[in-house]
């Protein structure tokens, strides 16, 4: 039998997931009762402007992304403007879903976020 490689990458990506995932809540005007779900909030660092030293200004932005189990996630119908509640580790913050990130695999689904306090 050949190696599946698909499916060893979904099963990483699911035992990734449950491990290092949080509990949350999902709510959006359709889904008006807050879902349980399961996220992991990724932040990352975008540098653009002066990469050359040309004069310019150098700009750096902080771009938030959730990452969810697909599966739950069209299960519950997550779906842009929604928004995630995760009290036990950002309080009152909230994170408003902005757009689906392409798919890059088996399992995930990928949003960027904005911040926003309650």
């Amino acid at each position: 039998m050949a190696f599946d490689f698909a499916s060893v990458k979904a099963q990483t990506r699911r035992v990734v997931h449950d491990t290092l995932g949080v509990d949350a809540l999902y709510q959006d005007n359709v889904v008006t009762t807050p879902v349980p779900i399961r996220v992991r909030w990724h932040n990352r660092i975008n540098r653009f402007g002066d990469l050359e030293s040309a004069g310019y200004a150098e700009i750096i932005e902080g771009i938030d992304r959730v990452i969810l189990n697909g599966e739950q996630a069209r299960l519950i119908g997550v779906r842009s403007r929604g928004r995630i509640f995760m009290p036990a580790t950002m309080g009152s913050a909230v994170l408003t879903l902005s757009a689906q990130e392409p798919k890059d695999g088996p399992f995930e689904e990928c949003w960027t976020v904005s911040k926003d306090l309650e």
